[in-house]
């Protein structure tokens, strides 16, 4: 097993991205699958799509992103791979009262506990079930469009951020 105690950089960092094409194009990265509510934990032991049994062991108050790197070496990149969920998107058109119709969802949402992605009039969040889409059809302002994905889900608000 190879312990895994702190994060290299992320692939979507400026400095990192340049390296990870090139590993890439040479076929020496590796991905480990991690869902979006296991990235918060602190210790998890997983391996990756070619086999390599990881263990981690972070510190408190770390917490893993979508392609952090976690093994940095001259012949191989591990990188974190978020798994994609279902997930609810939800369009306000323009001529919507969008400030109202915005606040109503968060409120809706919020009720449930779910975490909110925020993208230009679009408002995502995860859910478990296809059924999900039917209850909040009905439980949302008649008109806003609902469509049901499978992607992976960041919440508006990480404290991480990086450039793409």
């Amino acid at each position: 097993m190879l312990s895994v105690t702190s994060v290299a950089g992320n692939i979507y960092d400026r400095q990192m991205s340049e390296k990870f094409r090139r590993m890439e194009a040479a076929g020496k990265c590796e991905w480990l699958p991690v869902s979006r509510m296991e990235m918060e934990r602190l210790r998890l032991r997983r391996k990756t799509d070619k086999g390599t049994d990881i263990g981690l062991v972070l510190e408190p108050g770390s917490r893993l992103y979508h392609g952090d790197v976690l093994v940095l070496a001259k012949d191989r990149l591990i990188i974190v791979e978020q798994l994609p969920e279902k997930v609810i998107s939800v369009s306000i058109r323009k001529n919507d009262n969008a400030i109202g119709v915005a606040a109503l969802i968060g409120h809706i949402v919020g009720n449930r506990h779910r975490p909110i992605a925020v993208n230009g009039n679009t408002v995502s969040f995860p859910v478990q079930a296809d059924s999900e889409v039917a209850v909040f059809q009905k439980l949302l302002p008649h008109g806003v469009r609902l469509k049901l994905e499978e992607k992976i889900f960041q919440p508006t608000g990480e404290s991480h951020s990086h450039e793409h």
